[in-house]
């Protein structure tokens, strides 16, 4: 069958697709089934990928300047275009019209509960769906009318293969040529909160340690952090584009992962940088923080001053205990049952 996926467009999430999006979709191929998935971008194109097809409809620039009204009519035409057997929405912009185009078109259709509005239970336009895969983000009430065998309970996961301790690159750790490496892979927002980043990398070097920062992400706010952080030791690498695998050595070469974006996205770079054997400081204030091993991570106030503190007292934990308290720390996340579980659920429908 051939599943599509729309995903991030009331976002513009700069990490999307994400890379559990792009582990399913490599699942999904594994089974036999193809993988198509809708993304935001400035112009309209096709790829190719390891986990798929992409593609992408503008909603960037003049085309979102023009306002959100044209682009589900979009993502419509572009779905009219694919023709899927199978529909997935994690999109809160999308999902009413979407819904809509599903049940019309007789295409069992999936809701992602954490990618749309809280009010979702109470918002009509789910009755179009066939399944909502709730996960952990979500706490919103499940309405009386809607049927109990439609709710799915799935929270998110992580491929502990691709994101693995063994992607460790010593060559590109010693390009840094510094002694402490950290990441902050969130979108360039106001609610990617990479600033917070900058300023904790600004103490460090105030304090003379030697210490490099690697931005993973893109977004609208990439020219004004990368003026702030002018003077210091910071480097931005795109995450458009970027193959699973080269995600994964970027996180398992540092020593730190800062997560400073709530919700989905930081969950999802949490659990990566874990799976890498990094530990990770999080002041992103999930509504539900993991559970970290002794030495495997910790979760702090959204303050420059707390995450240095942190990051001293990580620092003092053996580099091998820490890591290895960290990949623990992942395991129960495993995303192979999960992916497994999603192409059940989507060859049971009809």
């Amino acid at each position: 069958m051939h599943i599509a996926h729309v995903t991030s467009f009331y976002s513009v999430s700069a990490l999307s697709p994400s890379s559990f999006v792009q582990a399913r979709g490599v699942a999904y191929r594994a089974a036999g089934h193809e993988f198509s998935v809708i993304v935001p971008g400035t112009v309209a194109s096709v790829a190719w990928t390891e986990y798929g097809t992409v593609i992408t409809v503008p909603a960037r620039g003049a085309a979102l300047r023009r306002g959100f009204v044209p682009i589900p009519l979009a993502i419509r035409r572009a779905l009219e275009r694919l023709v899927p057997d199978r529909l997935e929405v994690a999109d809160r912009l999308s999902f009413r019209l979407l819904g809509s185009w599903a049940h019309e078109n007789h295409v069992p259709a999936l809701l992602f509960a954490d990618d749309v509005p809280s009010s979702w239970a109470t918002d009509t336009a789910v009755q179009n769906y066939d399944r909502i895969v709730c996960g952990e983000q979500n706490i919103a009430p499940v309405p009386e009318n809607l049927p109990r065998e439609k709710l799915v309970s799935m929270r998110q996961g992580v491929d502990l293969e691709i994101f693995s301790p063994l992607r460790h690159n010593s060559a590109l750790r010693d390009s840094s040529g510094a002694n402490l490496i950290l990441v902050c892979a969130a979108p360039l927002t106001a609610a990617g909160a990479v600033s917070l980043a900058i300023d904790v990398v600004r103490q460090l070097t105030a304090q003379s340690i030697d210490v490099h920062l690697v931005i993973l992400g893109d977004g609208p706010l990439r020219n004004r952090l990368e003026r702030s952080s002018e003077g210091l030791p910071v480097q931005f690498l795109s995450a458009r584009n970027q193959k699973l695998h080269e995600r994964a050595e970027v996180f398992a070469t540092a020593d730190f992962v800062l997560v400073t974006a709530g919700g989905v996205v930081g969950h999802s770079v949490a659990l990566e940088a874990l799976a890498s054997g990094t530990p990770v400081i999080d002041s992103g204030n999930n509504r539900h923080p993991l559970d970290f091993l002794t030495g495997g991570g910790t979760v702090t106030a959204a303050d420059p001053a707390h995450i240095v503190r942190a990051v001293a007292a990580l620092s003092q934990e053996p580099v091998e205990s820490r890591r290895l308290a960290a990949r623990r720390s992942a395991l129960e996340f495993d995303a192979m049952p999960l992916t497994r579980a999603m192409v059940t659920l989507h060859e049971s429908l009809h």
